[in-house]
C-alpha cells in the first residue's frame, strides 16, 4: 500500500502539473492501495502487495485526474481512492 503513496508523489512532483510535493495526494495514495489490497490480503505475497500498491496508485491518480476533468466535486477524492 505504501508504493501506492509514493507512485502518487512521485507522479505529482514530477508530471502531473502543477508540479508540488502533496502530502494529502501522498495519503490518499496509501489509502487506494489499502483498499486494493484488502480483497485478497490472506493469500497475497508481500512481492504482489508491492505490484498491486503499485497498480493502484496509478489507477487513483487516473481517476483523480478524470475527476478533477469532468468537474466532479469530490474535495477529498473519496471516489477515486476506492475506485
Amino acid at each position: 500500500p505504501c508504493v501506492a503513496g509514493l507512485v502518487v508523489f512521485w507522479l505529482r512532483a514530477t508530471l502531473v502539473s502543477p508540479k508540488l510535493l502533496d502530502v494529502g495526494g501522498f495519503c490518499n495514495g496509501i489509502l487506494a492501495g489499502l483498499v486494493a489490497v484488502t480483497a485478497g490480503c490472506a493469500v497475497v505475497q508481500p512481492w504482489e502487495a508491492i505490484l498491486i500498491g503499485f497498480f493502484s496508485g496509478f489507477v487513483y491518480q487516473g481517476t483523480s485526474m478524470l475527476m478533477r476533468r469532468l468537474k466532479v466535486d469530490d474535495v477529498v477524492d473519496a471516489f477515486a481512492v476506492h475506485g
